[in-house]
């Protein structure tokens, strides 16, 4: 026993500074040592850390013959195949363990989210909440299916609980915006989008929510600073493009919307949109030259 719990010692220690030495060095353990089961799991979890789940899931499946009913094991071969996105076969895992806890429950939720089952997700996640949460990653994950129901008013139920329990945040008023978008109540929205604004938010897809927005409530200036820079920050999404563009059209500033256009061209593939958007251009600067 001695000489394997220094073995095990010496492949933590080693771990960051050699890995490949600290595999062939688990390797010999376990030719040594077969039936160690603590063995086989520092190597699998050295696969994993390395992110080379496939080999992790081949030494779990060896722990699995110890005891094919192990709780443990069955968790983590379901979280190496959710890394993997073969989420059919973590969920299969999962399906596997007798007493779910909330990690499991999180996970294989994630899962059905990520396989367009929205309704198996939200049954499973509701279990969840049965637990004594540490986090707020569960109450978001909840949050953004009811959006993909179109269920907006049940998002923010979410989203005021999980304010409640762990604070305000940014990612809070990212998605309290989004859902007032949706619901078409844009000083809500505008408002939620400003606090999260205040917090340095910053990503393409807020930019371009937010700038939406500000044009709904006739901030228009604030709208086109905050599209062009979601363009700057995603070139190659035509979604800010199409939003400025008809923004710019909206406003008669068809020089703006043109040149806009232009610029799309070197960083977007030309689609039905922005076919559509390019000959109204088209057809507006012959008119206006007419």
């Amino acid at each position: 026993m001695k000489e394997i719990d220094k073995l095990i010692w010496q492949s933590r220690l080693q771990r960051h500074k050699n890995w490949l030495k600290v595999r062939n060095l688990l390797l010999d353990g376990i030719n040594k040592f077969p039936k160690n089961r603590e063995i086989y799991l520092e190597l699998a979890d050295l696969y994993v850390s390395k992110n080379i789940y496939r080999k992790a899931i081949e030494v779990y499946q060896r722990v699995l013959w110890f005891n094919k009913e192990d709780q443990f094991i069955l968790l983590r071969i379901g979280n190496c195949f959710l890394s993997l996105k073969e989420y059919s076969l973590a969920i299969d895992y999962y399906n596997m363990i007798q007493k779910p806890e909330a990690e499991m429950l999180y996970n294989k939720s994630f899962a059905f989210s990520r396989l367009g089952k929205p309704d198996d997700a939200i049954k499973n996640l509701e279990k969840i909440f049965e637990y004594n949460l540490t986090s707020n990653i569960p109450y978001i994950l909840m949050a953004e299916l009811q959006f993909s129901k179109r269920q907006y008013r049940k998002a923010i139920e979410y989203i005021e609980i999980s304010e409640e329990k762990f604070g305000k945040n940014k990612t809070h008023f990212y998605l309290k915006g989004i859902a007032f978008s949706h619901l078409n109540q844009w000083l809500k929205a505008y408002m939620e989008f400003h606090k999260a604004d205040k917090m340095h938010l910053e990503s393409a897809q807020f930019f371009r929510a937010f700038g939406i927005a500000n044009e709904k409530i006739g901030k228009t200036a604030k709208a086109i600073d905050l599209l062009l820079r979601s363009i700057n920050l995603a070139p190659s999404d035509p979604s800010g493009y199409i939003e400025l563009i008809n923004l710019y059209l909206k406003h008669n500033r068809v020089l703006e919307a043109y040149n806009i256009m232009r610029n799309s061209k070197n960083n977007i593939p030309l689609s039905f949109a922005i076919s559509l958007l390019q000959r109204q251009i088209t057809e507006r600067l012959r008119n206006d030259r007419s």
